[in-house]
């Protein structure tokens, strides 16, 4: 009789390796939690445990108070400083399914060790040059000191204090980036098949018209030499008398419509960015 006594252990065995790379996948996730009033998403895993909770619930307290979704965002991106604008920017931009249209967010890009502070919407008229700056000085000591707890923890504190203090009346806004959507990056954002059929829908009628030919062809080589010995001949066998006519005219009727971009002509296909104010690279 074959013994089976191994067969627990080694179920025991494998079971303990499950649970074993199950937590390891759980400590090792990175955090991403939002809602329309804060954005916490830690790719770069520096806020562990309690911290994570902490900030989310601190962002999220600001959030309501201001009325507009404040965030801090770390990756590991390695975004170089003459690109942080632009690249964390569009990053926003491509991920308008989670982020709001009023917003602040921070920036930490610990591959490269660079940070940036974006505002947009409603957001944008709080944070002049001189509050970027005051924002910039207030957090450098806690990043330094890679403090990174207490770097978000001042980032909300004096975006709240802005909010509170009001519109400066006599604050300038050099930090501005005008900056207008692609006509691409727009279709598709707001019409991913009509974006399909506009960039790819001459390679789609090119292959249509291939894909007709061969069908032509393959079909007249079948018939074209089959069954020619022992056919009927109509015209011999057969006669026909025409005793009337009627000639019916088919008349079609076709209207079209113009599809309005809803925006400017002057917008570039490259790849354009929305408008938003910027602390610049720090």
């Amino acid at each position: 009789m074959m013994k089976t006594k191994s067969l627990p252990k080694f179920t025991s065995a494998a079971l303990a390796l499950l649970l074993a790379l199950g937590a390891t996948l759980t400590v090792f996730a990175a955090g991403f939690d939002y809602s329309k009033s804060y954005l916490l998403r830690d790719e770069a895993d520096l806020y562990p445990g309690a911290d994570y909770d902490n900030i989310k619930e601190k962002l999220d307290s600001v959030g309501k108070q201001t009325g507009w979704q404040v965030a801090v965002v770390t990756t590991e991106n390695n975004v170089s400083s003459s690109r942080m604008d632009t690249y964390y920017n569009n990053y926003y931009d491509n991920n308008r399914s989670f982020f709001q249209s009023d917003s602040v967010m921070f920036v930490i890009d610990n591959a490269s060790g660079n940070r940036i502070i974006i505002t947009h919407g409603a957001a944008e008229q709080y944070f002049t040059d001189a509050r970027m700056s005051e924002m910039k000085n207030a957090l450098k000591p806690f990043l330094s000191g890679n403090d990174m707890l207490n770097a978000a923890y001042t980032f909300a504190d004096k975006t709240l204090e802005f909010y509170q203090e009001g519109v400066p009346l006599n604050g300038t806004y050099e930090n501005h980036v005008e900056g207008t959507e692609s006509e691409d990056d727009r279709l598709k954002r707001e019409n991913k098949l009509l974006y399909v059929l506009t960039r790819w829908g001459w390679l789609m009628g090119l292959i249509g018209l291939a894909a007709g030919g061969i069908f032509a062809g393959v079909n007249v080589g079948r018939y074209k030499f089959n069954g020619k010995s022992g056919t009927y001949d109509l015209r011999e066998n057969s006669s026909m008398k025409l005793v009337d006519s009627q000639d019916v005219f088919l008349h079609k009727h076709t209207t079209s419509t113009t599809i309005s971009s809803g925006s400017s002509s002057g917008g570039s296909k490259g790849g354009g960015s929305s408008s938003h104010g910027s602390s610049g690279s720090f």
